[in-house]
């Protein structure tokens, strides 16, 4: 693992330390955790946004997105019996 120096204000420094304290962990830690929030943040952000443009510039396409999703749901909605008896450890 490398490891590396970033330059932030004292008062941004501080309230990281406070909010790592609080949880605590280390500001390492809660760096690590936050940074995978917020990338998380940004792909869902994204999805998002593209499905807003979908329904917004191609109506028909969302319509058969939203026929294809309603298909999936109809195709898995009832139990699969092979893999129950397969699998009984799944089935509580």
């Amino acid at each position: 693992m490398s490891v590396t120096t970033i330059k932030v204000e004292s008062v941004v420094r501080d309230r990281l330390a406070a909010v790592a304290r609080a949880r605590g962990t280390t500001m390492a830690a809660l760096l690590e955790t936050e940074s995978r929030r917020l990338e998380s943040e940004v792909r869902w952000s994204a999805i998002e946004d593209a499905y807003a443009r979908m329904q917004r510039e191609d109506p028909s396409g969302w319509r058969e997105y939203l026929d294809e999703l309603h298909e999936w749901d109809a195709g898995t909605a009832g139990s699969d019996t092979a893999a129950a008896s397969e699998w009984p450890e799944y089935n509580s």
